[in-house]
């Protein structure tokens, strides 16, 4: 039953067209309708018809029955983080804080240092004294990549980040080199980059060194087909 003391409810459109607004349906709900139990009948019954339909997603690490079997990063996949280097073997970096600038967690550290002649040449003037990644605070967003000038940084495809101290998640510059390392060498690349048997970069656009979308590499080796 209505509240007749309730305060009139006006169909704004109707106020604005002149048409006659429309009447409302107001008869009682009956018992089980007020019970709802109809309702959760038929959401349940929906629920169990997707339990029976193949599943869609992706397991974290691998099959249950081959744990061993671990799952393969999408393309443009943003995981750890890694230092280029050239062909020297030297670090691509140059200490010019443009990363860690454009860092909105501000979770980069970067100290620069004057650059041995004998080491780096003649041509660069400084390179990273200290280069350390707060894992904890970054949100992988790629912004330091993308802000990076001499395309020195870069993001590998590794997603299970798992370690009992918090200061074992404080990338520094070794372990950035390191996974550089290990994320070539599971590409069929060396250090740089370079395919030893074409003597070409693969993953670079311009042909001078790794692509900042690293996924490709996983179309380059054959580990994932497109739409996988």
């Amino acid at each position: 039953m209505s509240d007749p003391h309730a305060a009139p409810s006006l169909d704004i459109r109707a106020v604005m067209t002149g048409e006659k607004p429309a009447p409302r349906d107001e008869r009682k709900l009956n018992f089980w309708e007020r019970m709802y139990l109809p309702e959760v009948v038929k959401g349940l019954i929906n629920t169990l018809k997707h339990m029976f339909k193949p599943s869609a997603t992706i397991d974290y690490v691998g099959p249950a029955s081959r744990p061993d079997q671990r799952h393969i990063a999408a393309v443009g996949y943003r995981g750890e983080h890694y230092l280029k280097v050239d062909d020297k073997g030297n670090e691509k970096c140059v200490a010019c804080f443009m990363c860690s600038t454009a860092c909105p967690a501000e979770c980069i550290t970067i100290v620069g240092e004057e650059t041995p002649v004998e080491q780096f040449g003649a041509q660069r003037f400084k390179h990273p004294k200290v280069f350390e990644i707060d894992m904890l605070k970054c949100i992988y967003c790629g912004m330091c990549v993308e802000a990076c000038p001499k395309d020195a940084i870069g993001m590998t495809t590794t997603f299970n980040q798992v370690n009992t101290k918090r200061s074992a998640f404080i990338y520094d510059k070794n372990r950035l080199l390191l996974n550089n390392d290990e994320f070539m060498k599971s590409l069929g690349l060396e250090r740089s980059g370079k395919d030893p048997k074409t003597n070409t970069y693969p993953l670079s656009p311009d042909g001078c060194g790794p692509d900042v979308t690293h996924g490709l590499a996983d179309f380059r080796v054959g580990q994932r087909q497109p739409g996988v």
